[in-house]
């Protein structure tokens, strides 16, 4: 039996590029770079584990959430999450946008447009997003695993 569900937030698209481009540059730098050693390894660590790191929502079977901080599924942070026990989940399909508000990434725009779906809980008017992907599937099974959970109903607005 679950324990807990773990949803795992997505980068925005301009962000995963910016995160690889530094990788790389990293990487060059260690490689071909007349600098101090010193200064080669620690650019280089410092990107790999920007390259590696996640953000999640961790939802108990006891509602006792967390927002956890990952470097390659490493939990190095969990922070309380406040979330209200939902009157039922919700998965739909639309057009979301993205912030890229986090530090030098504002700079390529601070909006990203894409279609997907989302899983959210619902509290009478109030709403909670908790999962996005493009792939139908796996967000049903994100929806199916936090409804056996928590044993709340599932409203597939993608069939109305």
């Amino acid at each position: 039996m679950m324990k807990y569900v773990l949803c795992k937030q997505e980068r925005a698209l301009k962000g995963k590029i910016l995160v690889i481009i530094v990788f790389v540059f990293s990487a060059a730098m260690l490689v071909f770079s007349k600098e101090e050693l010193f200064s080669r390894i620690l650019l280089f660590v410092v990107s790999f584990l920007f390259l590696g790191f996640s953000i999640s929502y961790r939802i108990d079977k006891t509602f006792e959430n967390h927002k956890v901080f990952s470097v390659f599924g490493l939990v190095f942070y969990k922070q309380k999450l406040d979330l209200e026990f939902p009157d039922y989940i919700s998965v739909f399909a639309g057009s979301f946008s993205q912030n890229n508000e986090w530090s030098t990434v504002s700079a390529l725009g601070t909006k990203e447009r894409h279609e997907g779906y989302v899983v959210r809980f619902f509290k009478e008017n109030r709403r909670e997003t908790l999962f996005k992907t493009n792939k139908y599937d796996i967000a049903l099974k994100k929806a199916e695993d936090l409804s056996k959970l928590l044993n709340v109903e599932i409203y597939n607005a993608t069939k109305s």
